[in-house]
């Protein structure tokens, strides 16, 4: 099934700039389309609505950042774009089964088993 362009006009949007608040709107807008007419053709092209994929882009950028970096949480959230951090951790340990301090501790420490964990509970 080839993918429609304008979803993928925004999905180059929403990467190029997940870390700001993106409105859908404004997606729409961007691609010529209505909010809801954008949804449908997003939903059936990627089976997830837009703000959902943004959500998970940015989740996986934070476990990226908290795999290869030594910034903390705040200025992670801050790169991905989000402000609320109980919001973030709730959502990251919801797709990670770790809030973030976790997961950096579980993925710091290397051993074979525990880190192997950490692998086999991430979502692709």
């Amino acid at each position: 099934m080839v993918m429609d362009q304008r979803v993928q006009q925004i999905i180059t949007l929403i990467e190029s700039n997940f870390e700001r608040d993106l409105s859908v709107s404004e997606m729409a807008r961007f691609v010529n389309l209505s909010v809801s007419h954008l949804q449908h053709l997003f939903k059936k092209d990627m089976g997830q609505s837009p703000a959902h994929y943004v959500q998970a882009l940015r989740l996986k950028r934070a476990r990226d950042l908290l795999e290869n970096s030594s910034l903390s949480i705040k200025q992670i959230m801050i790169r991905i774009g989000t402000k609320d951090r109980s919001n973030f951790e709730r959502r990251f340990k919801q797709a990670y089964k770790l809030t973030p301090v976790q997961y950096r501790r579980e993925a710091g420490l290397h051993t074979t088993k525990t880190w192997q964990t950490v692998q086999s509970q991430k979502q692709p």
